[in-house]
């Protein structure tokens, strides 16, 4: 793993979080739309970003992406083990993905509002790997929130930015 670039392997660890929460997570919490005010079960969270992560594999392998072509429904809304098991396979294929050999830069199609027409930018395999990672990071800030609403108990530290626990970490504790 040491010329995976460390985007990735900050991706990874991510994914490794998302994975144990899943797996401590009873059925009925990972699946249970909460009443009210919050959007939507952990799983359609999970869906999500295993959905981006996919898409940016797939996008490089390509040489073009686009986030906005995603399977919706699938098995790992509804199941926790095929949650687990997509979490390993899209991990796996992060760490052997031939990052030194992805293009320098490569089309990005994207809906940019849901009456026009879909824009197309350039940008850079790592600039993606960054944007999955805080999309990834933002969800799971949402599926903390939704855990500790179904009366689980996530890390302290999942779902919060990278930047953040970085400064969190260098600021002495109070007596």
């Amino acid at each position: 793993m040491t010329d995976t670039p460390p985007a990735v392997r900050a991706l990874v660890a991510v994914l490794d979080q998302l994975a144990e929460l899943v797996g401590a997570l009873t059925d009925g919490q990972y699946t249970t739309r909460p009443v009210g005010f919050a959007a939507g079960a952990i799983s359609g969270h999970v869906r999500h970003n295993l959905d981006h992560v996919a898409a940016l594999l797939a996008g490089l392998r390509a040489g073009r992406l686009d986030y906005d072509r995603r399977e919706r429904g699938t098995a790992v809304e509804r199941d926790r083990a095929a949650a687990v098991t997509a979490v390993g396979r899209l991990r796996a294929e992060l760490l052997v993905f031939p990052w030194a050999d992805a293009p320098p830069a490569l089309p990005l199609a994207a809906v940019v509002g849901p009456d026009l027409p879909a824009v197309e930018v350039r940008t850079t395999p790592e600039r993606e790997v960054v944007f999955v990672l805080s999309h990834t990071v933002h969800h799971n800030a949402l599926i903390a929130v939704l855990a500790r609403l179904a009366g689980a108990d996530p890390p302290a530290e999942f779902g919060l930015a990278p930047a953040t626990v970085a400064h969190q970490r260098s600021r002495p504790c109070a007596p």
